[in-house]
């Protein structure tokens, strides 16, 4: 009887231990892309780690959505008719900081620029607002939303905000931070994609 009841046991822990690795796996294939790194921007070292994972990018309809949404909010200055339509968006992914809880991504898009490739993520609600306390310098300007450029040059990258800069449309109607270059640095980053999803 003991010996019955040690098998099942360990029957039990067998299928535990089975449907954890699916359900591992499942989280790791849902991100296209990982990017992993350090902010400096914090009152301590122990909160410095920065992760954005991607789901998805924005298809064609949903960045138009949002981006007229963002050339109307710019003329009638309504930031809950904006608010609503990026609320309306799927999550593309989601900015993890050391905060207990994330941002989601709700306007994701890339393109090939001369100085590597640039990434391009609207985040809700507006950075340093999970767990304030931590920053050194807080959100007091941009509290609903914050756009987040990252520029990755092969491995590594750097990632600035609309924090410390504009949003403004360029040529192809898409949302980008204007004088990126000039910006001050959010965060440093890696492509900590795993190899068989690249």
């Amino acid at each position: 009887m003991k010996l019955f009841f040690n098998s099942l046991s360990a029957a039990k822990g067998l299928t535990m231990f089975t449907v954890m690795m699916m359900l591992s796996a499942g989280v790791q294939a849902a991100s296209i892309l990982t990017l992993s790194g350090e902010t400096e921007q914090v009152k301590y070292d122990s909160d410095r780690e920065i992760r954005i994972s991607v789901i998805d990018w924005s298809g064609e309809e949903a960045k138009t959505a949002v981006e007229q949404a963002w050339k109307k909010y710019q003329q009638d200055n309504d930031v809950d008719a904006f608010l609503e339509t990026l609320e309306a968006q799927e999550s593309r992914g989601y900015l993890f900081t050391a905060a207990a809880t994330g941002y989601r991504i709700k306007y994701a898009w890339q393109e090939e620029s001369r100085n590597g490739q640039m990434m391009h993520f609207l985040v809700m609600p507006g950075l340093k607002t999970r767990n304030p306390y931590m920053w050194s310098t807080p959100n007091n300007d941009s509290p609903e939303f914050t756009l987040v450029q990252v520029q990755m040059d092969d491995e590594t990258g750097v990632a600035k905000s609309s924090l410390d800069g504009q949003i403004v449309v360029n040529e192809s109607g898409n949302l980008v931070l204007d004088k990126f270059e000039s910006l001050s640095k959010f965060a440093s980053l890696r492509d900590s994609t795993p190899y068989y999803l690249k």
